[in-house]
């Protein structure tokens, strides 16, 4: 399993709440996102669903998201992005699974080039890489 939903959820597949191998993640409706970061070199193309999708599909209607990496790295993601800009948890970057190596297995992609409101840091500390857990209150 590569990502583990817990707290308010109507649709759970474990004891720990829902849980994601790549394969779950890449079945649901995927969204691509052609956009520049401050770290990747040009444009570059993101692929995976989106958190307002993979949210519905669990049954969340947060409050509150907090997403935590590997390395224990937490951050809120709050719901006014996830219903305002279409982020996605990317599984694909340039058409290539993403590896811890490459900030994988999942990392939160804002749509910065059609956005560029959101092209500064706060919205930068939020794009967490190595996603494994997310939290819904």
């Amino acid at each position: 399993m590569i990502l583990t939903i817990s707290g308010k959820l109507e649709n759970t597949n474990s004891e720990h709440g829902a849980q994601f191998d790549l394969n779950m993640l890449l079945a649901l409706q995927q969204t691509v996102i052609n956009t520049n970061t401050p770290w990747t070199k040009g444009m570059t193309k993101f692929e995976g669903p989106t958190l307002k999708e993979l949210l519905k599909h669990v049954g969340a209607i947060p409050e509150e998201v907090m997403a935590t990496a590997l390395n224990g790295y937490r951050i809120k993601l709050p719901i006014v992005d996830i219903n305002n800009y279409p982020m996605i948890i990317a599984l694909k970057r340039d058409d290539e699974v993403l590896s811890v190596r490459t900030k994988g297995p999942i990392w939160v992609i804002y749509p910065w080039s059609e956005n560029p409101e959101i092209r500064d840091n706060l919205y930068y500390t939020r794009s967490i890489w190595q996603l494994q857990q997310l939290d819904i209150n």
